[in-house]
Parts: structure tokens; sequence; C-alpha cells
């Protein structure tokens, strides 16, 4: 039994040479995934050709019998390869995060399915009905079969067996740190053998996790597969011999990653600190977009506004006199906030706390409010007083998915206690975002502080990926009722 991601390296305890490390893991991962999808792919045309009378346009795709049956087999194949290739499901990015691996693998097959029904709408000359005839009943089974695969994959790896070995190069308090946080916060992270460093002494981070040695002790350490991952702690200096093992490692299959891009692979956020800012310098230049990005974003939000305006619209009235009864004082309730590159403007809410709540200026909600009113309540934890925004959404004040935007006084606070807060401020706020699903509402600076570290990961990895598992996981908050 192993009590914790830290594992004590002792000269006569030297684990032996593995023949399965995790770098074939990631081949098993590669070919089961192919294997699932042809499988499933194999099975339900199986079931066309033994039942194609109950398919009118199944005779037209095996008019050819067998030869036609491989031909489908390697189309299927084809568009596989190339929904791969465009979401990179089996990227290292991907081994540190269960659920992130799940559904990327998922998007893959609804890639590949994709193809596959623009190959099928074109051999029925336009006819979109036989080609969903043979796609959509493909779509459902595949997809449980893959995530059925997927999920055995993932707990599969919580062994110790499965799990990655890393090893840190360069020791520090820092990095010391971090690990620490890492192996201890229940996320899935490698096991880590120890540090390597030519010039620390090898008792100092003995509580946690040794120093091995120097270059001999890693050249060796690869020499066996003891070695998965390494990360290289970047602030501190690396001398020639162990920079040329890097590069060695990497032709091995070896996973190399900086400190801070673990932290953010492995936490979801980005790596922080109060008093220091350069870690996030990289920040800078975001602003430019891949034009697809910016594209399905404009879309995201447009057609966004146009639906959550008719709800409004709909649900406005027996709103407003829920409000109106409950509590005397205006529906709306507008609240000046700072958007993109430090703009104020003017947010819209239905108001959920009585008259003059902030007499002596703004302050943090709690979870037990006593300026909520019943009705207000409600609306918190349905997260309905958040509706009117998307008239701020249309407006172009906010986006659907970005930074909540903060009051102007919190600002200036929270500017002044942490440098990298004003990178928050380089996109538009959003109604959702990763630091909202993520972690609950701020009640204090430290929480601002946490949350940042989520919205800052969220400036630096965009993606559509990205944003449709904020907008999967902002559904399953509201289903929960989760707001305050």
């Amino acid at each position: 039994m192993v009590a914790s991601k830290f594992t004590r390296w002792e000269d006569e305890f030297i684990p032996p040479k593995r023949l399965w490390t995790a770098k074939h893991w990631r081949y098993l991962l590669s070919a089961g995934d192919t294997f699932v999808v042809l499988l499933a792919f194999s099975y339900y045309l199986g079931i066309l050709i033994r039942g194609k009378d109950m398919l009118y346009s199944a005779h037209e795709v095996f008019a050819g019998g067998w030869i036609a049956y491989l031909q489908w087999e390697f189309i299927a194949c084809l568009s596989w390869i190339v929904g791969i290739r465009l979401v990179q499901s089996h990227s290292h990015l991907y081994i540190l995060r269960y659920r992130q691996g799940v559904f990327v693998g998922c998007c893959s097959l609804l890639m590949m399915i994709g193809f596959l029904f623009a190959f099928l709408f074109v051999f029925f000359h336009g006819a979109a009905r036989s080609a969903l005839q043979i796609g959509f009943p493909f779509l459902l089974f595949a997809f449980f079969l893959f995530g059925l695969w997927r999920a055995c994959y993932a707990a599969m790896q919580k062994f110790f067996l499965f799990q990655p070995l890393g090893i840190v190069i360069g020791t520090g308090e820092r990095s010391d740190e971090i690990m620490y946080e890492l192996c201890q916060s229940g996320k899935p992270a490698p096991v880590m053998l120890g540090y390597i460093s030519e010039s620390i002494c090898c008792d100092r981070y003995s509580s946690t996790c040794p120093v091995l040695g120097g270059s001999a002790a890693l050249h060796l350490l690869m020499q066996s597969s003891l070695v998965d991952i390494l990360i290289v702690n970047t602030d501190i200096f690396m001398d020639s011999t162990l920079y040329h093992l890097v590069q060695d490692a990497l032709t091995r299959g070896v996973q190399v990653f900086t400190l801070a891009d673990l932290y953010e692979h492995t936490t979801g956020k980005c790596l922080v600190s109060v008093t220091n800012e350069p870690t996030l310098m990289s920040c800078s230049d975001l602003q430019s977009q891949p034009l697809a990005y910016r594209c399905w974003h404009y879309l995201l939000n447009a057609c966004f506004g146009v639906l959550g305006t008719c709800v409004l619209l709909a649900l406005l009235p027996w709103l407003a006199l829920c409000i109106f009864l409950d509590s005397p004082g205006p529906i709306f309730y507008w609240q000046e906030r700072v958007g993109y590159g430090g703009r104020p403007f003017r947010l819209l809410k239905f108001r959920s706390m009585r008259m003059n709540a902030e007499p002596y200026g703004a302050t943090w909600a709690s979870s037990v409010d006593a300026r909520v009113t019943r009705v207000g309540r409600i609306l918190r934890s349905t997260h309905l007083d958040e509706l009117p925004q998307v008239l701020n959404i249309l407006r172009g004040d906010m986006s659907l998915i970005g930074p909540r935007p903060e009051r102007e006084p919190f600002v200036s606070q929270l500017e002044k206690a942490i440098p990298s807060f004003h990178y928050r401020l380089s996109v538009k706020p959003g109604l959702t975002g990763w630091a909202q699903v993520k972690f609950p509402y701020a009640s204090s600076y430290e929480d601002a502080a946490t949350k940042l570290r989520y919205d800052l990961y969220y400036i630096k990895h965009r993606s559509f990926l990205l944003d449709v598992s904020i907008l999967l996981q902002t559904v399953m908050k509201l289903v929960w009722c989760t707001g305050r």
C-alpha cells in the first residue's frame, strides 16, 4: 500500500526495470480507441447486412457485397484518423485529467461521425434521410461503447502499476511546495520518485521527496525505463549535461513539462503568486486567437443572446410579479462593473436584495446573506437573477463565457494585492466561465486569488473544447441549483 504519491528512494530498494511504461499505456489507449470504434462500426454494418430489408438504403450501401463492406470499413477508419488528428485526443495534456480525456475522446468520435455523415450525404446524392438512417443509430451505439471503454481506461490509471513515474529537475522551496500540493490534492498526478540536482545535499528534502543525485542518477533511471515524466523547474539553472539528458528523454518518448505547465494541466488553474507576476507574462500575447475560434465565439454569443432574450421575455411577467410582491422596489438592478480593458459598464440583473442593502459600501456576498430576499434566494440558487445579462451580451459588454466582471472597488483593491489581476481584463467578462464552474462564489480576497488562477487558465487555454466543457458543467450546476 502506497501512503502518498511521494515514493521514498533508497539504493537497496531500486525498482526493477519495467516492461510497460506510461508510453506503452498511451499506445494501448490509441489502439484501444481505434479497436472499439471499428468494432462498433463492424458490428453495426453486420446488423445492416443481416437485416437490410428493414432499411431501404442498406441495399445501396452493400450493393457490391463484401468488397463494399471492406470499403466502408476503410472509410470509417480514415474518418476516425482524421477525427483524432483534429481533436488530438491522445495528447499528453489529457493524460493527467481523466474527465477531460474521456470528453475529448468522445469529441474525436463525434468528429469521425461528422466526416462519415458527410460521405454518406454525398454517396446518397444529397439524401440526408438515408445518411441519417445509417449514421445516427451508429452514433448512439458507438458513444455507449466508446464511453464505457474510456471510463474503464481512466479507472485503470488510478492503480499504482499504471501511474506514470515522475522526476523533478531542480530543487527549491517553491518546487517542493508545488509538488506537495499536487500530490495531496487528490488530482491525477505522477508518482514522484524524487529530485535531480548536482548541488543540493540529499538530506535537505528528505521529509517530502528526496534528492536522487545528479546527471548520472537521471541517466540510470532512464536506462531502466523508470522515468515517464520529467518536470523541469525553469527557475533553477540547469547545466549542459542535464540539458542534453532532457533532450535525450524526449527522443525516448518521455514527457517533459515545466513545473508551471504540470501544475496547470493537473489542476486546471495557473500558477500565480500574489507577490510575483513573471510566470504569466505569456498571457500578454493572447489577444490574437485563430479565426475559426473567433467565429465560434461570435456565433455562440449571438445565438445565446437571441435565445436568452426570448426566454427572458417569456419569464419576465412572472418573475417581475414575484419580485414586486416579495419586497418593495424596482424589478431590475443596475450595477457598475469593470469590463474588457478596464472599461466600466452597467450590468443588469433581477433584484435579489432588499433596497439599500449596502449602506456602508461594497461588501462580499456570503452563503447566508441577510440582505437577500425570499424570492431573491430562489433566483440566486437557480441563477435566474443573471438572466437579464443576455442584454449585456447582445450589447457587446459581455460574452457568454469569460471571467465574471468585478465591481470597481474590489478591482482596485485586488490589483494592489495581486499584481497579475489585471490580466483577467484582457478578455470580455462572461456570464459563465471556468472559474465559476470550478470554484464557488468568492467571499474573500483569498477566494478571489484562487478564482483568478482559474480565470487566467481559461485566458491562456481558450479553445472550442474548453468552451464546450464549461457549457456542459454550467448546465449541471443549473440542474443542481448550486447558486447563492
